[in-house]
């Protein structure tokens, strides 16, 4: 599996941020900042400031069900909005049901 690399946020002027979600070829996932601009220059006493979290790859499965947990807990219609969401994002997935 190779890795995936998603800027999921951005400020530009002359307070950049760049905010990236680099999902790593072992299965680890990598949430990433970049600053540059005068806030980095006084606090770091640098133009430029970068920062991550990374979650290794047996974590995952966890930060998923945690993240879901957020997005749906206390919906009656978690599934078919999870299907729907899924959808809408053409992330691929299996819906199924007793016949």
């Amino acid at each position: 599996m190779s890795g995936t690399d998603i800027e999921i946020a951005r400020q530009d002027g002359t307070e950049f941020r760049s905010v990236r979600l680099q999902v790593q070829a072992d299965g680890g996932v990598r949430l990433h900042a970049y600053d540059k601009g005068a806030t980095a220059k006084l606090t770091f006493d640098r133009d430029e400031y970068e920062f991550w979290v990374t979650i290794p790859p047996a974590e995952v499965a966890k930060l998923a069900g945690v993240l879901l947990r957020e997005k749906f807990g206390g919906r009656l219609q978690a599934v078919t909005e999870l299907r729907d969401f899924c959808k809408q994002h053409e992330i691929v997935n299996e819906f199924g049901t007793w016949t």
